[in-house]
C-alpha cells in the first residue's frame, strides 16, 4: 500500500522562515530544517523550485545528487516533483525558491526545462543562487528588481544548460539598453521592458547576462547612477530632487547607492568636480 503524499503549495517548505521575499512571480525565503530526516514525509511541490543549501548535509534523489549534497549545492525541482529530500541535521540552512505556475509557464514558452530534478554544484546557476540569498536578507527598495532580474536569470540558466542554446546577440538588446536609459527614471518592471520590445522576459533575463555581463537590473542601476551623474555635475539641484529625477525613490536611496558605486557620498563628490559647490547646511544625508 502506497503511504500517503502530502502536496505541498507553492512557497511551503518544511522549514522555519529566517527571511522572506516575495517579488513577481517568484516567492524566496531562507530557512531552517524542522523535521528530523525520519520525520520528513514523502511529498509533492506543486511549483517549479530550487533549493540552495547554505549549510548542513542535504539528501537528495536529483540528477547528480550524490549520497549527500553539501554547501552551495543548488537543487533544481521542476513542478510536481515527489521526493523526501531533507536534511541529516537539524542545523541545516537553506534558501528556498518557488516559482509561480504562470512565470514557469510563461518561461516554458521559450525554453525548455529538465524533466527531472537537477543538482548543480558550480557554475553560473549556483552563482546567482548564492546572489539571490544575499538579497533575501536585504531590505533595500530597489533589491526586488534585481531578485526579479535573478530569478529569471537563474530559470535561463537551468534551460540554457538543459538544452545546450547559445544565441547570437540580438537586436533586442540593443532596444532594452535604449529603453532603460531614457526611461530609468520610471520604476520598470522586468515584465514591462520586456513586454515594450517584444521578448520574453527570460530571454531578457538571459540575453543581458551573456551579452552584457549584468542583470537587467543592474544595468537598470547604472543607468540611474549615470543620469545622477550628470545632475550633479551639471545643476545645483537639491539631493532630494537629483534623486527622483534619476529614478531612486528618495535622497537616502540616491546616497546609500552612490556611497556603494563610488565609495564618497552625492555631496561629497559634487564637491571634488565642483570645487566652488557648498552643500546646503555643510553636510550630508547618513
Amino acid at each position: 500500500m502506497m503511504p500517503d503524499v502530502r502536496s505541498l503549495p507553492y512557497g511551503k517548505f518544511f522549514g522555519t522562515d529566517r527571511s522572506f521575499r516575495e517579488i513577481p512571480g517568484f516567492s524566496l525565503t531562507v530557512m531552517t530544517p524542522v523535521l528530523r530526516p525520519e520525520d520528513v514525509p514523502m511529498h509533492t511541490h506543486e511549483e517549479a523550485s530550487f533549493v540552495l543549501i547554505l549549510d548542513g548535509a542535504y539528501l537528495s534523489s536529483a540528477d547528480g545528487a550524490g549520497a549527500e549534497c553539501g554547501r552551495s549545492t543548488v537543487i533544481y525541482n521542476p513542478p510536481r516533483t515527489t521526493h523526501r529530500d531533507r536534511f541529516k541535521t537539524l542545523d541545516g540552512c537553506f534558501l528556498a525558491i518557488s516559482v509561480s505556475r504562470e512565470s514557469f509557464r510563461q518561461a516554458a514558452e521559450c525554453a525548455s526545462f529538465p524533466a527531472a530534478a537537477q543538482t548543480y554544484r558550480r557554475g553560473p546557476v549556483v552563482t546567482t543562487a548564492s546572489r539571490l540569498a544575499r538579497e533575501c536578507g536585504r531590505c533595500y527598495q530597489d533589491s526586488a528588481l534585481l531578485m526579479e532580474g535573478a530569478c529569471l536569470e537563474l530559470l535561463g540558466q537551468v534551460a540554457i544548460q538543459s538544452t545546450g542554446r547559445r544565441g547570437k546577440s540580438a537586436a533586442w538588446i540593443h532596444s532594452a539598453k535604449e529603453l532603460m536609459r531614457d526611461r530609468c527614471a520610471d520604476h520598470l518592471r522586468l515584465i514591462d521592458i520586456a513586454r515594450s520590445i517584444g521578448v520574453h522576459p527570460v530571454h531578457l533575463a538571459r540575453g543581458f547576462r551573456q551579452f552584457l555581463g549584468c542583470t537587467p537590473g543592474e544595468y537598470l542601476m547604472r543607468c540611474r547612477m549615470e543620469r545622477a551623474v550628470t545632475i550633479l555635475r551639471s545643476t545645483n539641484l537639491p539631493l532630494a530632487d537629483t534623486a527622483l529625477q534619476a529614478g531612486f525613490f528618495d535622497q537616502s536611496h540616491l546616497t546609500r547607492a552612490f556611497r556603494l558605486h563610488f565609495g564618497l557620498s552625492p555631496n561629497a563628490y559634487r564637491r571634488i568636480i565642483r570645487p566652488h559647490y557648498k552643500a546646503a547646511r555643510g553636510c550630508d544625508p547618513c
